[in-house]
């Protein structure tokens, strides 16, 4: 018998699971309530324009790479790295977008 020793991870330490978490079908209404207040907010509308200028800086670090002429390993690791970092990035920004959704169609954003 071949013993396995590989490790158990939780799911928290899988990036990919983590930016494909659906939301809990018993969504937590005051906190979608905030996030959606906070959505039309100088503050967010900041972060939310960084988020996606953070993204197109990404997307820049593997044309460069690739521009220099870097190994296709290197090439390859910072693609992996570049998409798990966008997908956390995309998955922020949608938890609030949904969220505005989810309140507007139960109408309304007020909070109590």
């Amino acid at each position: 018998m071949v013993k396995d020793n590989s490790a158990l991870r939780p799911e928290i330490f899988n990036i990919k699971g983590f930016i494909d978490q659906k939301p809990s079908d018993d969504r937590d209404l005051t906190e979608e309530k905030i996030l959606a207040a906070g959505s039309e907010n100088a503050f967010w509308k900041t972060l939310k324009a960084y988020f996606d200028k953070s993204i197109e800086e990404l997307d820049q670090i593997n044309e460069n790479a690739m521009a220099q002429g870097l190994p296709m390993e290197e090439i390859g690791r910072n693609a992996i790295v570049i998409s798990q970092v966008k997908g956390v990035l995309r998955k922020i920004a949608n938890k609030v977008t949904d969220a505005k959704e989810a309140v507007e169609s139960h109408g309304g954003t007020e909070q109590k």
